[in-house]
């Protein structure tokens, strides 16, 4: 895009031709959030044209969904709009949903197509289902504010007495342990069974100690566990599994695993799961070069290093991505994105319930550690004053 600019040279001055880049940002979560921040931040909304687009004019703050189960927080304690911050940033806000990206355009809902030259996208990322019969129609998953609070709900109302929670990772095990400390404060009865294809929670992170004292916890807390087998259907009451051994519930919670945004885009754009595929950079491979992704959006490989889906990763991520447009732009070179948090070396909080955590500082250390709720917290703080403009 171009545009006219008057220039003062001496008494006559003259008129010139100064390129004005339109640089566009999607999604309003971590990530989002932290690119429109970082543009901000660099001056590079001063000179040249920002918008950002997203679907629901919020960020939700993923990490602290499974404490509205329990009551510790509330959904207005964890979710905000963004036009606010938006306005005073002087970002121009879409709020529509991008269907299709393709090298320096983009295609929105309402089939209105918005041009960019560089775009960053922070989409996040949805429940995978995987196709098991009835899983995305009879499942209810924990990746919004109304969801969980509906789920706390239903046991608060006393409306459940049994769940079973498909996936032992970050999300099903903090779902599971707050629906039971919610049910022990309330002096109700329910019982909860974690499903997982893989033998021990929190398995994928390669952490043996991490594995064996979230397990513990959760069975002190009285969770149950049927592991080593994949589900194979959901049905009205419960799961099956591939031995054919079927467990009951009168809720199934979905929480066996992430896919990409949803968001068209050509085949090598795309990496299984829907994900982007990034290079070194953060750049989009086959979008043309001036396509970044960060966050959930993004599949980044370094070796045998995958970056995890972490909300610190978002944010350096982000970061890393805007940092390399106004390189471009200032022409000077791009840098490579360095991943903090990878499968090679995990670290990560894990909160069951108000009381009782699990710090995770590589393959190897673990320990029982609360810390998790205090880090939770005061990011948690840090964002509402951001976008709430206290």
């Amino acid at each position: 895009m171009v545009a006219f600019f008057w220039l003062g040279v001496g008494y006559l001055g003259s008129w010139v031709l100064a390129a004005v880049a339109r640089i566009v940002v999607v999604g309003s979560g971590f990530a989002g959030v932290e690119a429109v921040r970082r543009l901000h931040r660099l001056g590079l909304c001063d000179g040249n044209e920002c918008i950002w687009v997203t679907a629901n004019s919020k960020l939700v703050f993923l990490p602290l969904l499974p404490a509205l189960v329990s009551r510790r927080y509330r959904p207005e304690d964890v979710e905000w709009g963004v036009e606010g911050y938006a306005r005073r940033l002087g970002v121009e806000l879409v709020a529509r949903r991008v269907v299709a990206v393709e090298p320096g355009r983009m295609r929105l809902e309402d089939s209105e197509v918005l041009e960019f030259d560089y775009a960053v996208v922070a989409a996040g990322a949805r429940p995978a289902f995987y196709g098991v019969p009835g899983a995305e129609e009879l499942s209810v998953t924990v990746y919004s504010a109304g969801e969980a609070w509906r789920l706390g709900e239903m046991i608060e109302q006393g409306r459940i007495r049994s769940m079973v929670v498909v996936g032992a990772g970050f999300v099903g095990v903090e779902v599971a342990a707050e629906a039971l400390w919610l049910a022990r404060r309330l002096g109700r009865e329910l019982r909860v069974t974690l499903v997982d294809m893989l033998e021990e929670p929190l398995q994928l992170l390669g952490n043996r100690k991490a594995s064996k004292l979230t397990r513990e916890i959760l069975e002190e807390l009285g969770a149950g566990f049927e592991m080593g087998r994949p589900v194979t259907r959901v049905y009205e009451g419960g799961v099956e599994l591939k031995d054919g051994t079927r467990v009951e519930g009168d809720v199934v919670v979905w929480s066996a695993g992430l896919r990409g945004p949803g968001i068209e885009a050509p085949r090598e754009a795309l990496a299984r799961g829907g994900f982007f595929q990034v290079d070194e950079y953060l750049r989009v491979q086959g979008l043309g070069g001036r396509v970044y992704a960060a966050g959930d959006a993004m599949a980044f490989r370094r070796g045998d290093c995958v970056s995890l889906k972490m909300a610190r990763e978002a944010l350096r991520s982000a970061s890393r991505a805007v940092e390399n447009i106004a390189a471009r732009l200032r022409g000077r070179s791009e840098q490579p994105y360095k991943p903090l948090i990878t499968s090679c070396r995990p670290m990560a909080g894990v909160g069951l319930g108000p009381d009782r955590g699990v710090l995770i500082l590589g393959k190897k250390l673990a320990f029982r550690s609360t810390l998790v709720h205090w880090y939770h917290e005061k990011l948690r703080r840090s964002y509402e004053r951001l976008l709430r403009g206290g």
